[in-house]
């Protein structure tokens, strides 16, 4: 399946909406499973700022204020469907934040923390909706920072399958 998002991969480092970033962003129908509603939506539009810097990140949620960091490299060079995802998760910690939650509890590892799940429960519905299967899922949820019996952990929570090569090849990294 191929999904058409509109998203500048070309933006150079410095501040910007969100809708600068993902000008589609507003007809993205999985923000009602994240926010209130249409007034709550508008409001994160409006005043999350997105801040793409020259540093090997991905996509995070800083807890202090909500803002979003995109790593430029992951910019220019992830698929749609790869940063579509990110920035669907990062938005559930949007709203996290938003509701007072600390996102980077560091008294559990990132796999167990509620929410991150919560999160990745919300991007792998999204993810099998948009057409990936549960290959391409085990893919997404590959995360430089996850060991891989945690990619493991992380991906039998989500109930995603790992393909036989999937769980072979992390068996052998271990």
């Amino acid at each position: 399946m191929k999904n058409v998002f509109c998203i500048n991969h070309r933006l150079e480092p410095g501040q910007y909406r969100l809708e600068e970033v993902f000008a589609d962003i507003r007809s993205y129908d999985i923000l009602y499973s994240i926010f209130a509603g249409t007034e709550e939506i508008d409001q994160v539009i409006a005043h999350t700022r997105v801040f793409v810097v020259d540093h090997a990140y991905e996509m995070f949620v800083d807890n202090e204020d909500g803002s979003i960091t995109i790593g430029l490299a992951h910019l220019r060079t992830s698929s749609d469907n790869i940063l579509y995802l990110d920035i669907i998760h990062e938005l559930c910690h949007v709203q996290q934040c938003r509701q007072g939650r600390n996102l980077y509890d560091r008294s559990k590892a990132y796999v167990d923390r509620e929410t991150e799940i919560e999160a990745y429960i919300v991007t792998v519905r999204e993810a099998r909706r948009i057409g990936l299967n549960d290959e391409d899922i085990a893919d997404y949820l590959r995360v430089a920072w996850l060991t891989p019996k945690e990619h493991q952990r992380l991906a039998r929570r989500l109930n995603v399958t790992l393909s036989d090569g999937q769980e072979n090849s992390k068996t052998d990294d271990e």
